[in-house]
């Protein structure tokens, strides 16, 4: 089972790189079957998409993360997680930093309270959101992952919808320019 769901997570993968293919973005190499690399169109950023896989057993998910090939934040001592803000419509997101990380917790109060990024992001439909601790926006989507069951036996793909591919590249674009006046 193990084996299968890898290859269809692999199919995936593929068609997530298709649908940013239609925005111009072009694969430069695929790190591993769940890893791609992407050329931006003139003026854009690299982004990566890979999909990380959770669950072992009963069942699980292969998630599709997309980050920025290179860093555009300052660097953490341990990297920030984020949460949305709001109950009914997100209205920003809180960033916290791990425990004991001073750099951390500066950047995590800078990201928070910029306004343009918490609307970038506002309009992604992400499962998490994060900074790892060199700098790069990780977002971790509901869509473009593949979800399995063992009993019974059920994989299903879920695509990206309409929209998101724009706006996960603008969410990341918003975290460029917030790195931009942090530094």
């Amino acid at each position: 089972m193990a084996g299968l769901n890898a290859r269809r997570a692999a199919g995936v993968l593929a068609d997530d790189v298709q649908v940013f293919e239609r925005l111009g973005y072009q694969p430069l190499e695929h790190g591993s079957s769940f890893a791609a690399t992407l050329d931006a169109p003139a003026g854009g950023r690299r982004i990566v998409l890979r999909l990380h896989r959770e669950g072992r057993i009963f069942g699980g998910n292969w998630a599709l993360e997309i980050t920025t090939a290179h860093p555009v934040l300052p660097a953490s001592g341990r990297g920030l997680s984020g949460r949305g803000r709001g109950i009914v419509r997100q209205q920003g997101v809180r960033f916290r930093p791990h425990r004991g990380d001073d750099a951390g917790a500066a950047l995590a109060d800078a990201l928070s309270e910029d306004a343009a990024l918490g609307r970038a992001l506002g309009e992604v439909h992400f499962e998490h959101v994060a900074v790892d601790p060199a700098g790069h926006p990780v977002i971790r989507h509901l869509g473009g992952s593949l979800v399995w069951f063992a009993f019974p036996p059920v994989r299903r793909a879920t695509p990206l919808p309409p929209g998101q591919p724009e706006a996960i590249v603008a969410a990341l674009e918003a975290f460029a320019r917030a790195g931009e006046r942090l530094r």
